[in-house]
């Protein structure tokens, strides 16, 4: 029995090594199809389920079931997890308000991303092994980042999940008007995922120039590079959480007096000719100041096939050429737009990205909160986007759900705290930038559904049992390497 365990073990290690480079890296092309929506079960859904079936056995013959359920965050998870499923019932059997199939599908990719933590905490038994996770993330955070360059200049393929004809699984090549997604369905996924990673460096880059020039320089260069595609992604919100984040991250680290090199820097990067730097001056003047110039012509024949409420259309298709401004009556006009909306295409696609918030989801969100306020609901009621995980949540699965959640983050950041208060050497420099990484997370959660993105949503709490499992294995006394 003995021998068998440690096969388990080596076995586990390996696949949730291969789960590591294997979600963010493999492009999101789907392996079949789920009747009533777009979403896609794909190969990385049948990998985590077997490795969660190696793990269930090993956790049966090891004993160790009975530990698992006795852990306090653990619990948390299964209060969680049991609320959501009586919404479900709920929605499904009672209101009506969900479709069997689909509300068993959204309840059970939040238990796939969630369950992630504790496998690692679980399957990470030596601080090498953690070391050697951490490792691997970081190459995989240096391929994101390639891949994203040569999605701009040497015409790498994308695949992107925006919508329902590319979620199908459809190749394109990124246009000079489009936002790089590199290995990820969407530029805001990438961003989130970039944003995860400059926390962490942030902060433990501080530990490495101390103990190993060659890691720091290392990381200098991924941040670098993370930061270069941050800008290219043109996510405003995401570049507002990098910096809430890489401040946070400074402030734990205890290196308060880089803080303000940084808003220089955050600076210099929004005034840098870029979509970014564009995106946040049509957030003043369409969002703040209401001015654009609007445009008044209803050509029907000219809307987009496509049911992306932002894309701009490239080639034969666009309409005449109506803005004033030099630099907007050169660049290509979206083809799918209605009389009173902006003309140009950075204009229009920030003046929709706030409208259809305030204007569909969010109301749909808060509706279906009032129509129950204790269960919600349930999953998949209120559709894909929401774009407001708090909203969202309490929409789905309503006050019980939500609380339920919240006791799941707040458990975890205790934790995560008491290793920071407690530790020393590299794996406190790690609980500082989990904790920064935490709040930047949450950040990005008040305008995108975060905890729904599969690729960013698994990666987050596998970041956070590393974290937690590098804590229980760490001493005051212990010598990090």
């Amino acid at each position: 029995m003995y021998k068998l365990l440690q096969i388990f073990e080596s076995v586990l290690f390996w696949a949730v090594l291969t789960l590591l480079i294997f979600i963010p890296l493999y492009l999101k092309f789907p392996l079949f199809g789920v009747g009533g929506t777009f979403v896609s079960i794909r190969l990385e859904d049948v990998l985590i389920s077997v490795t969660y079936l190696l793990w269930g056995i090993y956790l049966v013959l090891s004993g160790k079931i009975k530990e698992f359920f006795k852990d306090k965050l653990n619990q948390a998870f299964l209060a969680f997890f049991l609320i959501g499923a009586i919404s479900t019932f709920s929605a499904v059997f009672l209101t009506k308000t969900a479709t069997l199939t689909l509300g068993i599908l959204h309840f059970a990719r939040r238990i796939e991303v969630i369950m992630l933590l504790p496998l690692l905490v679980s399957v990470i038994r030596q601080k090498r092994q953690a070391y050697v996770y951490l490792g691997v993330l970081s190459i995989v955070a240096f391929i994101v980042a390639f891949y994203a360059f040569g999605q701009r200049y040497l015409s790498f393929p994308a695949v992107s999940t925006t919508n329902s004809e590319l979620s199908k699984g459809f190749v394109y090549y990124i246009q000079p008007y489009d936002r790089v997604i590199s290995t990820f369905g969407g530029h805001y996924d990438l961003a989130v995922f970039l944003v995860m990673g400059l926390t962490i460096i942030s902060a433990t880059i501080f530990y490495f120039l101390k103990k190993n020039k060659i890691y720091a320089v290392w990381a200098a260069i991924l941040a670098l590079a993370s930061t270069v595609v941050l800008v290219m992604t043109a996510a405003r919100l995401s570049f507002v959480a990098a910096i809430v984040g890489v401040t946070s991250a400074l402030i734990f680290a205890g290196r308060k007096k880089f803080i303000f090199l940084i808003l220089i820097l955050a600076g210099l990067a929004l005034i840098y000719p870029s979509q970014l730097r564009d995106r946040f001056i049509s957030t003043f003047t369409v969002n703040i100041k209401n001015s654009w110039e609007s445009y008044f012509k209803n050509d029907v024949e000219k809307k987009s096939n496509l049911n992306i409420p932002t894309l701009p259309i490239y080639g034969p298709i666009i309409i005449e050429k109506v803005a004033t401004d030099e630099a907007k009556a050169n660049e290509p006009q979206p083809a799918d737009i209605v009389p009173g909306e902006p003309v140009g295409i950075t204009d229009l696609g920030v003046y929709r990205s706030l409208d259809i918030r305030i204007r569909a989801e969010w109301p749909r969100a808060i509706r279906a909160f009032i129509k129950n306020p204790i269960l919600g609901t349930g999953y998949s009621s209120i559709g894909l986007a929401v774009d407001n995980d708090l909203l969202r949540s309490l929409g789905e699965v309503g006050i019980l759900g939500t609380y339920a959640f919240l006791l799941v983050l707040i458990e975890m950041v205790k934790r995560i705290v008491g290793i920071y208060k407690t530790r020393r050497g590299f794996v406190k420099y790690f609980s500082a930038g989990i904790l920064a990484m935490t709040f930047a997370f949450l950040v990005n959660g008040l305008f995108i559904d975060v905890f729904e993105a599969s690729k960013t949503a698994s990666l987050f709490w596998m970041i956070l049992g590393i974290g937690l499992a590098l804590g229980r294995l760490d001493t005051r006394e212990a010598k990090d390497v």
